[in-house]
């Protein structure tokens, strides 16, 4: 090499040098700006979007607008339009030529020395949250919830609003709890977010009665620069599901309201507690470590409103044990999908342990005299974990096949209280067998009168069994028929497009089994067998109707029901 190509060499060099350095990712959440900018390019129709890893190999013409989401993009060829990378990084390679816009989002951008730009690239270290529906993506909180615009004001030193949204599901304690108060986020790199909640409970009525009130107020303290870590406080008053059952908090407000069946079971939480979370921008994990001291009580059914046989009475709640404790709580999820509401691939695993470090839970369940209210044995500490693993896998295109094994209960010999306790039968797990067929005998011998601080009723003694297993399988066929009600040039194309009809055939498995620990001072339980079922379904987009079949113990018969949301 000549003395001249050598200088030219290392100009060339310093100037690839200057123009990385003038192009640093920007730390902290991304500016909101910019979310806009993303989501009125990914929502053009126009615009080609992308889910995943993906590569546009040398040689290749792109003429459009790209928007990558959750992977990386290595590009060689030319793209026209705006190149937008989000939640991943853009590798150039040698020859790659872009003329609009280039957006890298929550990953990291190389290659440059060799590629053509035509303007200045853009990269933010903190990652895009959003969601996708109806095939459009809206930006959301760290909670998955879509944030109000709600007399939104600018304070100078951060943001305000004013909050009003539903805290969970109707149902038949509480009717309809509705959180309101305002939310400030301060500027910077690690904003602070404080959160005011009261919670109004439809079921007291108009009047506002601070006893009846709820309320959660957080603070929560960004860390790093990069909106990846986070550490918070949080007291409470609320009342708190035992588990989903597999049912989405709609489904189970519509059969609460419209039918008078609540699926769910709950009981009241009332504590603080203490928690740090991590989200690395480059995996899509979100871990949390957390303290908590919480009092468990229990409460009775309300009087909500239904449209509903008002004179049936709801069925009774389970006694849950009674005192305060304090919790080590760890969680970690996984989740790699394409499609939070509608995922066709990728992997959903969570896992989450709760143990107890010290504090008295007591069960309230006499079992000399069969009834509740009084002071029964205490349970031994705490040790609890639950594996949730699906993986949805696309055959081809027009068919999946969607996988699911669950498994949650006591990782000792002892029994858990109630409110820890799991029970499978239903539309949410085993659709062939009735509601808590596998609950370890906690309601064969019927509810027994129990006397509360908000009213007389009755109690279940338990609620479920210490440990459950749970294994699902569903095969998904698109038919050859679809259906648009209106037609292309009718309005927005994309409005439109959105009502398309496609059906699709579900053939599916279920199988599940529970177990109970005894220990002395305790009723004796059984073990609930091994159960399975199976069915089919016609399911497009959210909404799927089911028929369900029991392999054994063929007391319920061949069940339908409709879903309105994923089965899992």
């Amino acid at each position: 090499m000549t003395q001249r190509s050598t200088l030219l060499a290392t100009a060339l060099l310093m100037m690839a040098g200057a123009v990385e350095a003038q192009t640093p990712p920007q730390p902290g959440p991304l500016p909101q700006e910019v979310q806009n900018r993303i989501m009125e390019v990914a929502n053009d129709p126009a615009t080609l979007r992308i889910t995943g890893r993906s590569r546009i190999p040398s040689g290749t013409l792109v003429d459009a607008n790209v928007v990558v989401l959750g992977g990386n993009l290595n590009l060689g060829g030319e793209v026209t339009g705006s190149l937008f990378v989000v939640n991943g990084s853009l590798e150039l390679d040698p020859g790659a030529v872009v003329t609009g816009p280039v957006l890298v989002v929550g990953g990291r951008l190389s290659g440059l020395e060799e590629a053509t730009l035509t303007q200045p690239p853009e990269v933010y270290a903190g990652p895009l949250l959003y969601r996708v529906r109806a095939d459009r993506i809206e930006g959301v909180d760290a909670d998955g919830r879509v944030p109000s615009q709600f007399l939104d004001t600018d304070l100078g030193i951060g943001r305000s609003r004013l909050t009003l949204r539903a805290a969970g599901p109707y149902n038949r304690v509480e009717g309809l709890p509705v959180q309101f108060g305002p939310i400030f986020a301060s500027e910077g790199r690690n904003p602070l977010i404080l959160e005011a909640f009261g919670i109004w409970r439809s079921e007291a009525g108009l009047s506002v009665d601070t006893e009846r009130l709820g309320y959660e107020f957080t603070v929560n303290q960004a860390m790093g620069g990069r909106g990846t870590l986070s550490a918070g406080l949080s007291t409470y008053s609320r009342i708190q599901s035992i588990e989903e059952r597999g049912m989405s908090n709609l489904e189970t407000s519509l059969a609460t309201f419209l039918m008078r069946r609540d699926y769910r079971d709950y009981y009241e939480a009332q504590g603080w507690s203490a928690h740090l979370d991590a989200r690395p921008i480059r995996f899509p994990i979100h871990a949390r470590l957390a303290f908590r001291e919480e009092e468990n009580s229990l409460v009775l059914p309300g009087g909500p409103w239904t449209l509903g046989d008002g004179d049936r009475p709801w069925r009774a709640q389970p006694a849950i044990a009674d005192g305060t404790a304090q919790f080590l709580e760890g969680s970690i999820t996984l989740d790699t999908r394409d499609d939070p509401d509608h995922p066709a691939d990728g992997w959903w695993a969570h896992f989450r342990t709760r143990w107890q470090l010290g504090g008295q839970l007591q069960s309230t369940f006499d079992p000399q005299m069969s009834s509740l209210g009084g002071e029964g044995p205490e349970f031994a500490r705490i040790r609890w974990a639950e594996l949730d693993l699906r993986r949805y896998a696309r055959l081809s295109p027009s068919s999946q096949v969607n996988l699911r094994i669950h498994g949650a209960g006591s990782l000792t010999s002892n029994p858990i209280p109630p409110q820890f306790q799991s029970a499978l039968g239903g539309e949410g797990s085993l659709p062939g067998h009735p509601r808590f067929a596998l609950d370890c005998g906690a309601r064969s011998e019927g509810p027994v009168p129990v006397v509360e601080s908000n009213g007389e009723g009755q109690a279940y003694p338990f609620y479920g069994c210490d440990r459950v297993t749970l294994g699902q399988i569903e095969f998904q066929q698109d038919l050859p028929i679809s259906w648009e009600p209106l037609p292309d040039d009718w309005g927005d194309p994309e409005w439109s497009g959105s009502l398309r009809i496609q059906p699709a055939l579900s053939l599916f498995v279920s199988a599940g089994q529970g177990w109970a620990r005894n220990q002395d001072g305790f009723p004796e339980r059984p073990d609930s067998s091994r159960r399975g079922d199976v069915g089919l379904g016609l399911v497009t987009g959210s909404l799927g109707l089911y028929w369900a079949y029991p392999l054994n113990r063929k007391e319920r018969g061949l069940n339908f029901f409709v879903r309105l949301h994923h089965r899992f």
